[in-house]
C-alpha cells in the first residue's frame, strides 16, 4: 500500500481533472443504480397496475424504508396518468433517457480517466527519466542498458496497465457498492446479511493468492528486463553478430530469456485466471441461497415479488462492482513490481554529488594532487598527480586499460577519486556545482554520439534557440563547413541513429564543431583520430591542430604522430605516471615513450 499510494502521489499535479473524474465516476454510479430500480416500478405496472397508482409514501415511514417509498414515490408521480397505456409510455421514456444519460457520462468520465491516467504516466515516466540522467556515471556502468530502457518502457507501461486504471475503480465501485448496499438492505436486511455471508471465504482466498502474485509478477519483470537487455545489445551490435555468423547464439539467447518471461508469466495468469472463478462460485451460492430463502419470505407474505424481484436484479448487479474490486489485488500485484522497481530509482541519489559554488572561467590551472581511484576493489589510478596549465597541451598516452581515459573521467567529474583531490584555480572541483564545471569542458571522444537530429541541433547539443551563424563558426573551424553544406538540406539534414549517414571522419568533425560550439575553457580529445583511416585521419588532425591554437586541453593518443607538439606527455602504466615531458625530452630517456614510438613508426615503415 505504501508503494501504491506513492503513486498516488503523482495525482497532485491534476487536482483539477481528478476532482471531474471523482465527480463523473459518482454520478455514473448513481445513475447505474438508479437504472436497476427502476426495475421496481415496471414490474409494479406490468403485473400490478392498480397497485402502481394506488401506493401512497407511509407517513410514518422513516430511514431507509422511508427513503426507498419516497423514491418510488416519486417515480410514479414523474409516470402515473389516467390510463395504464400513456403511463407505461411514460415509464419507458424514462427508462431510455436514464439509459441515454448514464452513456453520456459514462462517455465523458471515460474520457477524463484516460486523460488523467496517461497523464500520471507521464509524468512518472519524465520524471524516472530525468533522475536517471541526474545519476552518476557508475550507475549506467553498474547496470545494462536495456535494462535501463525496459524500466522506462516496460515497467512505466505495466505500471499504467495495473495500477493507474485502479484509480477510478477505487473510486467508482466503492460508490457503486455503498449504493446497491443501502438499496438492498432497504429492501431485506435479512436477506443482505444471508448474501454476504456466504462470499467471506473467497476475501480469505484472495489474500493468499495475493502472495503467490507478487512473488511471480516480480519474476516476470526481471526476466522482461534480461530480454530487453538481449534485444538492446543483438541489435547494437548486429555487424559483429553477423561477422561471426552468430545469429543463432544471439537467436538462442532471446529464446532462452523469452521462454523464463513465459514460465513466469504462466504461473502469474494461472492464479489471476482462478481467483474470479472462486469468487463467482461463491456469489452464485450467495445469489441460490437469496432465491430460496427470499421465495420462502414471498410464499410468507412478508416480502411482495416485486421487491424479491428487485432484490435479485441488484444482487446481480452489485457482484459487478465487487468482482472488479476483488481482481485489483491480482491485477494490481505486477504494477507494484513494476513500482518498487521505479521507485529504487527515483530514490537513488547521485554518487557524485553537486557543490554550492558557480566555477569562474579558467585562469591558472587545473592540478591533480595525489590522486586514486578503483571501480570495486581494483585501483585503476594510484597517487597521481599533474598539472594542466592554462593554454598548455598536456597529452596522456600509454597501452589500454593504464588508465588514462579513467583520469580524464575524474577530471571532468563523472567519478570523485577515493582519495587525493582535483582543483580549478585551486578551488576543489567537488566544492563547484557540476553544470557550471562541466560547462568549461568540450570533449571528443572516440566513439562521437550523434543523434537522429539536425547537424544543426548536433552542433548545438541542447541549446536549440543559438543562431545558426555560431553553428556555422564551429562547424568551420573543425574543417566540417564544406561537407556540411553538400548534405541534401545542409545543416538541416537529419543524420539517422547515431549519425549512420555519415562517415567516420565527418561524424569525428561534427563532434569537434560540438565541442567547440560553446567555446569551451579545456578541450579534450579522447583518442579522436584512433578509430579512422590515414585518410580521415587526417582530415580530422588538421581539425584538431586549428581548434587547438592558442587553446587549453588535454590529449589522450594512442597514435603518438598527433601528441609529439604537446607541452607535456604523461606515459601512464598500470595506473601510474611513469614518464613525463615533452616528446624530446622522452625520446632522451629511453623509456616506455621511446619503446612505444619505436614500435609505431617500426610498424609504419613495415607498412
Amino acid at each position: 500500500m505504501k508503494t501504491y499510494f506513492r503513486v498516488l502521489n503523482f495525482l497532485r499535479p491534476f487536482a483539477g481533472l481528478f476532482f471531474l473524474a471523482v465527480l463523473f465516476n459518482a454520478l455514473f454510479s448513481v445513475l447505474s443504480t438508479l437504472t436497476i430500480t427502476l426495475i421496481y416500478p415496471i414490474i409494479e405496472m406490468l403485473f400490478t397496475p392498480e397497485k402502481a397508482t394506488s401506493i401512497q409514501v407511509p407517513v410514518e415511514a422513516a430511514g431507509l424504508e422511508g427513503l426507498k417509498e419516497s423514491f418510488f414515490g416519486f417515480v410514479r408521480g414523474l409516470v402515473m396518468a389516467d390510463d395504464h397505456y400513456a403511463t407505461l409510455l411514460r415509464l419507458s421514456l424514462m427508462v431510455i433517457s436514464v439509459f441515454v444519460l448514464k452513456n453520456i457520462v459514462k462517455y465523458i468520465s471515460a474520457n477524463i480517466n484516460v486523460r488523467l491516467e496517461e497523464g500520471v504516466v507521464k509524468s512518472i515516466r519524465d520524471k524516472l527519466f530525468s533522475k536517471m540522467v541526474s545519476l552518476s556515471m557508475d550507475y549506467f556502468t553498474r547496470n545494462k542498458t536495456g535494462g535501463l530502457i525496459s524500466l522506462i518502457t516496460n515497467d512505466v507501461g505495466i505500471v499504467n496497465g495495473s495500477i493507474t486504471p485502479t484509480f477510478m475503480t477505487l473510486i467508482r465501485q466503492p460508490m457503486e457498492i455503498a449504493l446497491y448496499l443501502l438499496l438492498l438492505i432497504s429492501l431485506s436486511p435479512y436477506l443482505t446479511l444471508i448474501a454476504f455471508s456466504t462470499s467471506i471465504l473467497s476475501l480469505v482466498i484472495i489474500q493468499v493468492a495475493t502472495r503467490y502474485l507478487r512473488r511471480y509478477a516480480s519474476r516476470m519483470q526481471n526476466a522482461m528486463a534480461d530480454y530487453t537487455a538481449v534485444l538492446q545489445e543483438t541489435i547494437s551490435g548486429i555487424r559483429v553478430v553477423k561477422a561471426f555468423n552468430a545469429e543463432k547464439s544471439a537467436v538462442q539467447r532471446f529464446s532462452h530469456q523469452t521462454r523464463a518471461f513465459v514460465h513466469a508469466a504462466f504461473k502469474h495468469q494461472r492464479i489471476i485466471a482462478m481467483v474470479p472463478g472462486i469468487s463467482e462460485i461463491f456469489a452464485i451460492g450467495a445469489l441460490a441461497a437469496v432465491l430460496y430463502f427470499g421465495g420462502l419470505e414471498v410464499f410468507s407474505g412478508r416480502m411482495a415479488g416485486s421487491e424479491l424481484m428487485l432484490f435479485l436484479f441488484s444482487l446481480f448487479a452489485i457482484m459487478a462492482p465487487i468482482s472488479s474490486l476483488a481482481g485489483i489485488p491480482p491485477q494490481i500485484q505486477r504494477g507494484i513490481v513494476a513500482a518498487e522497481r521505479i521507485f529504487a530509482v527515483l530514490d537513488l541519489e547521485p554518487s557524485v554529488k553537486s557543490g554550492a559554488e558557480q566555477a569562474q572561467m579558467l585562469r591558472s590551472g587545473i592540478e591533480v594532487r595525489d590522486v586514486t581511484f578503483a571501480y570495486g576493489e581494483k585501483p585503476v589510478l594510484r597517487n597521481v598527480s599533474f598539472r594542466l596549465p592554462r593554454g598548455k597541451k598536456v597529452a596522456l598516452v600509454g597501452q589500454s586499460g593504464s588508465g588514462k581515459s579513467t583520469m580524464v573521467d575524474l577530471i571532468v567529474r563523472f567519478y570523485d577519486p577515493q582519495t587525493g583531490a582535483i582543483t580549478l584555480d585551486g578551488k576543489d572541483i567537488q566544492s563547484l556545482t557540476t553544470e557550471s564545471y562541466r560547462d568549461l569542458f568540450g570533449i571528443v571522444s572516440q566513439e562521437p554520439i550523434l543523434f537522429n537530429d539536425t547537424v544543426a541541433n548536433n552542433i548545438r547539443s541542447g541549446n536549440t534557440f543559438a543562431p545558426i551563424e555560431e553553428v556555422v563558426r564551429a562547424a568551420q573551424i573543425a574543417n566540417a563547413h564544406e561537407f556540411i553544406e553538400q548534405l541534401p538540406n545542409g545543416y538541416d539534414t537529419f543524420l539517422g541513429d547515431r549519425g549512420v549517414l555519415l562517415s567516420g571522419g565527418q561524424r569525428q568533425r561534427i563532434a569537434i564543431a560540438r565541442a567547440l560550439f560553446r567555446n569551451p575553457d579545456i578541450l579534450i580529445f579522447d583518442e579522436a583520430t584512433s578509430a579512422l583511416d590515414s585518410e580521415s585521419e587526417k582530415l580530422v588532425q588538421a581539425a584538431i591542430t586549428q581548434v587547438l591554437h592558442n587553446r587549453t586541453a588535454i590529449i589522450i593518443a594512442h597514435r603518438l604522430s598527433t601528441i609529439i607538439d604537446a607541452d607535456e606527455i604523461l606515459v601512464f602504466r598500470d595506473g601510474e605516471i611513469v614518464e613525463r615531458g615533452n616528446h624530446t625530452e622522452l625520446l632522451k630517456q629511453g623509456g616506455v615513450y621511446k619503446k612505444l614510438y619505436e614500435i609505431q613508426f617500426g610498424a609504419a615503415e613495415a607498412v
